[in-house]
């Protein structure tokens, strides 16, 4: 157990919610490894915490518990979901200038449907303005690719990320190597993809109704 440990924050910010979705895989992966080195491990699916008043006062309330906040999303539109924007505008208002606070460090995990890693490169600019903003240390942003996808060179930069932060280290850019490459070449993902549907279309009915598009009226 390391000397310095202490409570973690796992935000999820997608739809899909704690158990089902990749971001949720993503940040559990990420907590679990903490816990095993001694932390407190606690859990806020966002787009549930935004509903109540009561779920915006535990969300804030958590975030001045944790000495790391870590938000795992989905990249929707080169940003997140707009119930995960909503909570961190709760946050960023909760966490007003000139109240003195406790600055956990920040850490966001994105995945996206591309497979360049590089499509949330835009979002983690928005989410360290953020941090900077709500008064959290910016610790590490980790993007990744063909919808959050866990090979051995992932899982690896993971296992790299909790031991920094653990020892209160700087995370390595060996992280950043490891997850910045596509996970396979963009003409597997395609096929890949396009297979997926075709199987998604015999299920549903709907073979014949994948290149349907709308009829154009004479007059449009």
């Amino acid at each position: 157990m390391s000397a310095a440990a202490g409570r973690v924050l796992l935000l999820v910010g997608s739809p899909k919610g704690l158990e089902k979705s990749a971001s949720g895989r993503l940040g559990r992966r990420v907590v679990e490894g903490l816990e095993r080195r001694g932390w407190a491990g606690e859990a806020i699916h966002l787009h549930g915490a935004v509903l109540t008043e009561e779920g915006r006062r535990e969300l804030a309330s958590a975030a001045d518990r944790a000495d790391i906040v870590l938000l795992a999303a989905p990249l929707y539109v080169d940003s997140l979901p707009a119930p995960a924007i909503r909570a961190l505008e709760i946050l960023s208002a909760a966490r007003r200038p000139g109240v003195p606070r406790r600055a956990p460090r920040f850490v966001s995990i994105l995945n996206c449907g591309f497979v360049e890693p590089t499509q949330n490169e835009t979002c983690q600019r928005i989410l360290r303005r953020f941090a900077e903003q709500a008064g959290f240390e910016w610790a590490a942003g980790v993007s990744l690719g063909a919808g959050g996808a866990i090979p051995k060179r992932v899982d690896r930069a993971l296992d790299l990320l909790v031991e920094s932060l653990d020892l209160e280290l700087l995370v390595p850019d060996e992280v950043d190597r490891l997850t910045s490459k596509p996970l396979m070449p963009r003409w597997l993902y395609v096929v890949g993809g396009n297979v997926m549907w075709r199987r998604l279309a015999d299920r549903n009915g709907a073979r014949r109704q994948l290149r349907a598009r709308p009829d154009r009226r004479p007059d449009a």
